[in-house]
C-alpha cells in the first residue's frame, strides 16, 4: 500500500531530476528557432531571351491577390540626372497615343507602377492583382508600354522646366563620393540631359537586365499568363555585362562648406564594402538605427534622416542632420561643452559606434529589429525591396540565400559578429561631409 508520508524520491535524487529538467528546458530554448518569421519558397526559370525570373511566395499569401513584379537592371552611369529623367518620363504619359500617365491607366485595373534607382541599379516596379479579370488587361497594357514607350517632346520640356535647380541630396553626395575625383561639388543638373539621351538610355536599360522578380501568390493560370507576358516584354532584353569600374574614383575624406553664417544642415556620406551575407545586412540595420537614435538625442539636433544604398559593387550610406539654433557653442541647458558633442563623422568608425561597445544597447536594438521583422516579412512589397535593393542575382548574397538563411541568421546573431561586420563594412577614410550654412 502506498505510504503518502514517505517521499517518493530522496532529496539528492529529486535535486538531480530538477537539475536535469532545467538543463533540458535550457537546451530546448537554445536550439529553438523563432517560428514567427515566415519561410518563403523560391522558384526560378528563364525567359525565352535568357533573363532569370525569380518567384518568391509563402503560405501566408495563399488567399491574397497582391503581386509585386520587378524588372531589375544594372546600368551604371555618372549622370544620375539622366537616370532620374528617364524613369520619370517612363512613369508619365509614355504610352503611345496617350496623354494619361501610366498610373492613371493602371488604376482601374487594381495596378500601379513606380521606379527605383541609384548610381548602379535601376528597377521598374509594378504592383498587380493575380485575378484574371484584372491581370489579363494589365499585362496587355504593360507589354505595350514597356516594349515601346513613347517619350514625348512636350512631356520632356515640361519636366525640364519643372525640375528644381538644386539637385537631390542623393545626387549631390553620389557625385562627391564616387564621381568627383577633385572633390569639388558638382551638381548633377550641370550635366545637360536631352530627349535623345533619354531614348538612348532606355535602350541601354534593355541591354543591362539582371533579373525579373515576382513576389506574391500566383495560381497556375495566372503564372502561365505572366510567363507568356514576360517573354514578350523581355524579348529585346540582354543580360548586363560586368560594370565599368573606371567611372568610380577612390573617395578620400573631405568636408565641403556651403555659404557662411550659422550651421543649418550637414549631409554626410560614407562608402561601404559590398554586403556578402545576411548578418552583414542585419549589422547595417542596427548601425543605422543606432546612428539615428544617438544623433537625435542631442538637443541641438532637430532631426536626422538616414538612407542605405546597398548596390552590388559600390554600396554607401548617407545621412542628413537638421540643426537647431545652437551648434558650435556650449549647450545652454546641459552646460555640455561643444567638444563633447557627438559629431556625424564619429559614427563612421566602428569602434565609436555606441551599440558596438554596449551589449545591453545592442540587445535592445536587436530585439526591436526582430519585432519589426515579424511584420515586415509578411509584406510582398518588403520582399521585393529585399530582392532588388539588398540581394543581387550575380552577387555573393542572392534572394534564395537570403530567404533560406535569414531565420537562422537573426536567431544566432551576436554582438561579436556585429562588431566584426562593422569593422569590415564601414570605410571611414571615404567619409564626405557637406556643411550648409545660412
Amino acid at each position: 500500500m502506498f505510504n503518502s508520508d514517505k517521499p517518493l524520491f530522496s532529496r539528492p535524487v529529486l535535486a538531480a531530476i530538477m537539475l536535469l529538467c532545467t538543463l533540458s528546458i535550457w537546451l530546448l530554448n537554445l536550439i529553438a528557432t523563432n517560428n514567427t518569421l515566415p519561410t518563403p519558397m523560391v522558384e526560378r526559370w528563364t525567359t525565352t531571351s535568357g533573363i532569370p525570373v525569380i518567384w518568391l511566395k509563402q503560405e501566408e499569401w495563399e488567399n491574397t491577390d497582391k503581386v509585386e513584379l520587378r524588372f531589375s537592371f544594372h546600368s551604371a552611369t555618372t549622370n544620375t540626372a539622366l537616370i532620374q529623367t528617364t524613369l520619370a518620363m517612363l512613369m508619365s504619359d509614355s504610352l503611345p497615343l496617350s496623354t494619361a500617365s501610366i498610373n492613371q491607366r493602371l488604376a482601374p485595373l487594381a495596378a500601379s507602377a513606380n521606379s527605383y534607382y541609384d548610381h548602379e541599379s535601376q528597377t521598374i516596379c509594378l504592383t498587380l492583382s493575380n485575378e484574371t479579370r484584372y491581370l489579363l488587361p494589365t499585362l496587355s497594357l504593360v507589354t505595350n508600354w514597356l516594349s515601346n514607350p513613347d517619350f514625348k517632346r512636350r512631356t520632356f520640356d515640361n519636366w525640364q522646366s519643372q525640375r528644381t535647380q538644386n539637385p537631390p541630396i542623393q545626387h549631390e553626395l553620389e557625385n562627391v563620393l564616387f564621381f568627383d575625383k577633385n572633390n569639388k561639388q558638382i551638381s548633377s543638373n550641370s550635366v545637360p540631359v536631352s530627349l535623345e539621351q533619354v531614348i538612348d538610355y532606355y535602350q541601354r536599360l534593355k541591354s543591362s537586365a539582371t533579373a525579373i522578380y515576382i513576389i506574391g501568390e500566383l495560381p497556375t493560370e495566372a503564372k502561365n499568363t505572366l510567363q507568356a507576358a514576360l517573354n514578350k516584354i523581355s524579348q529585346e532584353y540582354q543580360i548586363a555585362t560586368s560594370p565599368n569600374e573606371s567611372i568610380y574614383s577612390e573617395p578620400l575624406s573631405t568636408i565641403i562648406k556651403q555659404n557662411e553664417g550659422t550651421l543649418w544642415q550637414t549631409r554626410s556620406a560614407i562608402a561601404l564594402m559590398p554586403v556578402t551575407d545576411i548578418k552583414e545586412w542585419i549589422s547595417l540595420q542596427i548601425w543605422g538605427a543606432d546612428l539615428v537614435a544617438t544623433l537625435n538625442k542631442q538637443t541641438h539636433i532637430d532631426f536626422v534622416q538616414l538612407a542605405l544604398t546597398l548596390s552590388p559593387q559600390h554600396p554607401w550610406a548617407w545621412w542628413s542632420i537638421q540643426y537647431g539654433n545652437s551648434v558650435a557653442s556650449p549647450d545652454a541647458t546641459t552646460n555640455r561643452p561643444a567638444d563633447q558633442m557627438i559629431y556625424p563623422k564619429s559614427l563612421a568608425f566602428s569602434e565609436q559606434v555606441p551599440s558596438a561597445n554596449n551589449k545591453k544597447m545592442f540587445q535592445t536594438l536587436l530585439d526591436s529589429f526582430k519585432s519589426q521583422l515579424e511584420q515586415q516579412t509578411l509584406s510582398p512589397t518588403w520582399w521585393s525591396q529585399i530582392a532588388t535593393q539588398v540581394t543581387h542575382e550575380n552577387g555573393a548574397l542572392n534572394l534564395e540565400k537570403f530567404a533560406n538563411g535569414y531565420q537562422e541568421a537573426v536567431d544566432s546573431f551576436t554582438v561579436e559578429e556585429y562588431q566584426a561586420a562593422l569593422t569590415r563594412l564601414l570605410r571611414p577614410s571615404s567619409y564626405q561631409e557637406i556643411q550648409v550654412y545660412q
